[in-house]
């Protein structure tokens, strides 16, 4: 396997790909890699990390360093896969991979000009990558700052990510067209308003937050929304929620860092990414998802009345009905 193993990294080295090792059984790179996103790996590192029985995976380097080398992650596949492909065929001639989890594919491609995803502020850079979560499953486009692991590697449950097609790595002019479509298939959620019992019961923002913050914690949240399954505990003290893109919670449970859409934070945060697939939305949708916290943790949301209140949409039976039609995290439907 090793033989095998430095074989293929050599081979995505000679495509002008920047290789780097990953942890056995993981995506988590094996090295401090940041020097990565700005050189290409050499020849002989890629044989000292290859040959001296690491066992480790491959994991390949997005954007400039690569010569433009961007995947499209599908993840949790309900048919988005085969939407896009009768979309856009042309993209689907050349490479194809399907990931360990064997719940999704990827597909490398090479573009002239890499997609806009706006300002990281907290990392001061470009945002690297961007996640559409649809009633189709899920997309996550990688772009720069990030690195997608790739065939001959090992997926932590033991399966191989393999080749589903071969062929060369299909270039485009810009991710545009396709950035566009994914946009047409999440959908907007629906609004129910808010239950009046009392003008007289009303209460400032602050309380609201500490409120919420009394009775969740991030791995309650990630719980609510079925991504609680298999768990791994880190040496750090950290828990790994596996499947989900590399989720991990902090051991005080206050915090979280998703490696996958190079996002993290606290309660509300966490609240955020899971509910509207990114912890930007909670900045036009803060009260809403303050009174949704309080009451899937049946708090009771009129002592929390504020005016305006009305057309915030919160409700189980409304949350049921926007989680149904796509909204849900990882296509889960909640019951």
């Amino acid at each position: 396997m090793e033989r095998t193993m430095l074989a293929q990294a050599l081979s995505y080295h000679h495509e002008g790909l920047c290789v780097i090792p990953c942890k056995p059984r993981d995506k988590m790179p094996a090295i401090e890699w940041e020097e990565y996103q700005r050189r290409t790996s050499t020849q002989t590192e890629i044989q000292e990390w290859y040959s001296n029985s690491h066992g480790y995976n491959i994991g390949i380097v997005h954007g400039a360093v690569s010569d433009n080398y961007v995947t499209l992650d599908f993840d949790h596949d309900a048919g988005l896969f085969i939407a896009m492909k009768t979309q856009f065929p042309g993209l689907f001639v050349g490479r194809i991979e399907q990931s360990g989890s064997e719940e999704g594919f990827h597909l490398p491609l090479r573009v002239e000009t890499l997609p806009n995803f706006g300002h990281d502020r907290r990392r001061e850079r470009p945002k690297g990558n961007k996640t559409w979560r649809t009633s189709l499953g899920v997309c996550n486009v990688r772009a720069a700052y990030c690195q997608t692991v790739s065939p001959p590697s090992v997926h932590p449950s033991g399966t191989l990510y393999r080749f589903i097609q071969k062929g060369p790595i299909v270039a485009t002019a810009t991710l545009t067209r396709i950035i566009a479509w994914l946009d047409t298939l999440v959908p907007v959620p629906t609004q129910k308003a808010v239950t009046r019992r009392s003008e007289q019961a009303t209460t400032t923002g602050k309380t609201m937050i500490e409120a919420v913050k009394a009775v969740w914690d991030t791995v309650g949240i990630f719980r609510h929304f079925g991504l609680v399954n298999e768990t791994r505990r880190e040496p750090n003290g950290e828990t790994r929620l596996l499947g989900n893109g590399g989720l991990l919670v902090a051991e005080d449970k206050d915090t979280w860092y998703n490696f996958s859409d190079e996002e993290g934070g606290g309660v509300l945060e966490a609240w955020a990414w899971c509910r509207y697939g990114s912890i930007s939305a909670k900045r036009g949708r803060f009260r809403e998802m303050l009174l949704e916290m309080a009451q899937a943790a049946n708090l009771d949301v009129a002592q929390f009345y504020r005016r305006g209140d009305e057309v915030v949409a919160v409700g189980a039976e409304g949350d049921r009905q926007r989680w149904s039609k796509g909204c849900e995290r990882w296509g889960r439907v909640r019951t």
